[in-house]
C-alpha cells in the first residue's frame, strides 16, 4: 500500500480500543477505550436528585453509576428540566435559562430542582478522582453532519465553516425539514454535503432521541437511556473528513461493523475509503505510533533543527518550556531564536493534542525582542491550534515570550490514561500502570506469533502485570494457543512494574 499521510489508524485487542489521528504522516491525536473503564461522555442518563446545594448553586443527581454526578443551575432550565443546549465547534446559541428582567437571570437551584425529583441528563465529563461526572439537562445527540438539540428551536451552522454562501445553504436546507420544536446545528463535515444526506442523518438522530424519551417514560429510577457509539464508530463518524486519505482497521469484525454503520449512516461517502489492514507487523508499528507513545512518558521532545521542548504535566497545569538545544544556524542570535520558536510552536500545538494536555498550559518561548517577531510566533501557534477540536482560550504572548492558553477539559491527558503515580518517587513521575503493560504483552505476544516456528511463548513479568493479563484475558489467551497451536506460559519476575520479557522456543 502507498504510504498515505492523513490516516486514521484503529488497533483493536480484545478488551482495547486504539484510535491514531494521523496528520501529515505524524500522529495528531490518540484515542483509547478500554472495557475495563468505560467513556461516560455522551451517554443520557435518567437520573434522581439527591441533595440540593443552595450555597453552591448546584446539585448532586444519582445516575446509578456509583458516584453521584454533579450538575451547576447554568446547566438547569426553569421553564423545563427537558430542555437542551450544545454548543458545537464554536457555535453559539442563547443562554439556556434564559434572559429575563432586564437581561439578569435570578432562577435559583432549590426553585428549579428537588430531592427525589427524577431528570434526564448527560455526562459532560468523565469523573476525576473522587469527583462524580459533570452533568447537563441540555441533550445534544451528534450525527455524522448534524447535532440534534430536542427542544430547542432553532438552526445553527459551525464556525469552523467559514464561506458565506456554504453556511447560507446549509441553514436554507435544515430550516426546509427541521421539526418544530427542535434544533440542528451542521457541524464542520457537512460542507457540501447534499440536503439528502443531511435528512438521512436527522431523520436517524429524531429516531435515537424518540427511543430516548420512550425509554424515559418507562422508568421510574436511574436508567441508561442513551450510550454513545464505540470509539471505533464515533473515529469514522467524527474524525473522518476531506482531508482524510483512509481508515486502517486491522480488526475483521470491527472493519464489518464500520462499513456496516457506513452503509446505513452514509450510504452515499463513497469518499470514506475504509481498509482491512492485512499486514503481520501490528498496524501501530507499521506507521511508527507505538514509539510515539512511548515517547508520551518522556518530558523531553526533541526538535528536528536540533532545539528542543520540556512539557512538565501537573494536575490542571501544565508549563511547557523551548531551548535552543543543538541548533545554531541563523545569520544570528535574534533569528536562530526565532526559527527555533517558530519550529517549536508547530510541535507544541502537536504535542497538546496528541498528550490531550488541559486546564492551564502556560508556554516559555525563547526571548525575542522584536515584538514583530513575537507576533509572527504567536500568529504560527494559533494557525497551528485552528486543527485542535478541543476548545480553548490563548492570551496573546507576554514581552517575555510566555502565551498562556485554557483548554477544554472532556477527557484527562494521555498521560494520566496510561500512568498511574509512580510507588517508588512517591507521586513525583510515573510508571505505566499495570494495564498498560500487560496490553503492550498481548501486542508483542501476537506479534512473536507471526513467527510459525515458536511453539512455546513464556511471559516474564511482575505478579501485578501477570494478574492483570490472566484474570480478565484468560479466555482470549487460551484461544492464541489454540489457533496458533503453541503453549504461553508465566514467569514471575522481581522488578519495576513497566519491564517484562517474553522468551520463545
Amino acid at each position: 500500500m502507498s504510504f498515505m499521510p492523513n490516516l486514521i489508524l484503529i488497533n483493536v485487542t480484545y478488551n482495547e480500543t486504539r484510535v491514531a489521528v494521523m496528520e501529515n504522516g505524524s500522529v495528531a491525536e490518540l484515542y483509547i477505550e478500554r472495557k475495563s473503564t468505560p467513556r461516560m461522555v455522551g451517554n443520557v442518563y435518567q437520573g434522581v436528585v439527591t441533595k440540593v446545594m443552595p450555597g453552591m448553586q448546584a446539585a448532586f443527581v444519582d445516575i446509578g453509576r456509583g458516584k453521584s454526578g454533579f450538575i451547576s443551575v447554568e446547566d438547569v432550565r426553569e421553564e423545563s428540566i427537558y430542555e437542551f443546549f450544545f454548543d458545537e465547534e464554536g457555535t453559539t446559541l442563547p443562554s439556556p435559562i434564559g434572559e429575563r428582567n432586564g437581561g439578569k437571570d435570578h432562577s435559583l437551584i432549590q426553585d428549579v430542582l428537588k430531592e427525589g425529583r427524577r431528570v434526564i441528563v448527560q455526562a459532560l465529563k468523565e469523573p476525576v478522582g473522587g469527583k462524580g461526572s459533570k452533568l447537563s439537562s441540555y441533550i445534544a445527540i451528534p450525527g455524522k453532519y448534524l447535532v440534534l438539540l430536542g427542544n430547542v428551536d432553532m438552526v445553527g451552522v459551525s464556525r469552523k465553516i467559514e464561506e458565506v454562501e456554504e453556511r447560507e445553504r446549509l441553514k436554507t436546507s435544515i430550516k426546509g425539514v427541521k421539526p418544530k420544536g427542535m434544533g440542528l446545528i451542521a457541524r464542520t463535515v457537512s460542507v457540501g454535503v447534499s440536503e439528502e444526506e443531511l435528512n438521512k442523518d436527522m431523520s436517524m438522530l429524531i429516531q435515537i432521541w424518540n427511543d430516548i424519551k420512550k425509554k424515559s417514560n418507562g422508568q421510574r429510577g436511574t436508567a441508561l437511556l442513551y450510550k454513545e457509539p464505540k470509539l471505533y464508530i464515533k473515529a469514522v463518524r467524527d474524525f473522518v473528513s476531506k482531508d482524510t486519505s483512509a481508515v486502517l482497521v486491522d480488526s475483521e469484525v470491527v472493519y464489518g461493523e464500520i462499513t456496516d454503520y457506513l452503509s446505513h449512516a452514509s450510504p452515499n461517502s463513497s469518499g470514506v475509503n475504509v481498509e482491512l489492514y492485512k499486514k503481520t507487523k501490528p498496524i501501530f508499528s507499521e506507521f511508527g505510533v507505538e514509539d510515539e507513545i512511548k515517547r508520551v512518558f518522556q518530558k523531553k521532545v526533541w526538535l528536528k533543527s536540533g532545539g528542543y521542548i520540556i512539557i512538565e504535566e501537573a494536575e490542571g497545569l501544565t508549563v511547557v518550556d523551548v531551548n535552543t538545544g543543538r541548533y545554531d544556524s541563523g545569520k544570528n542570535q535574534e533569528e536562530t531564536i526565532y526559527h527555533i520558536n517558530v519550529e517549536a510552536a508547530s510541535e507544541i500545538v502537536r504535542q497538546i493534542r496528541l498528550r490531550n494536555l488541559v486546564g492551564i498550559v502556560v508556554i516559555d518561548f525563547i526571548d525575542v525582542r522584536s515584538k514583530e517577531l513575537r507576533d509572527s510566533i504567536y500568529e504560527a501557534f494559533v494557525e497551528a491550534l485552528k486543527k485542535d477540536r478541543a476548545k480553548s482560550v490563548v492570551l496573546e504572548m507576554s514581552p517575555y515570550g510566555v502565551i498562556q492558553l485554557t483548554r477544554q477539559r472532556l477527557r484527562e491527558s494521555l498521560l494520566s490514561e496510561l500512568a498511574e503515580p509512580c510507588y517508588l518517587c512517591k507521586g513525583a513521575g510515573y510508571l505505566k500502570s499495570r494495564h498498560t503493560v500487560a496490553y503492550e504483552i498481548i501486542r508483542d505476544v501476537k506479534a512473536h506469533l507471526a513467527d510459525s516456528s515458536v511453539q512455546k511463548l513464556t511471559i516474564h513479568a511482575t505478579p501485578t502485570v501477570l494478574k492483570a493479563i490472566r484474570e480478565p484475558e484468560q479466555d482470549n489467551v487460551e484461544r492464541l494457543e489454540q489457533e496458533h497451536k503453541i503453549q504461553i506460559a508465566y514467569k514471575e519476575m522481581d522488578s519495576r512494574i513497566e519491564k517484562y520479557q517474553i522468551v520463545t522456543e
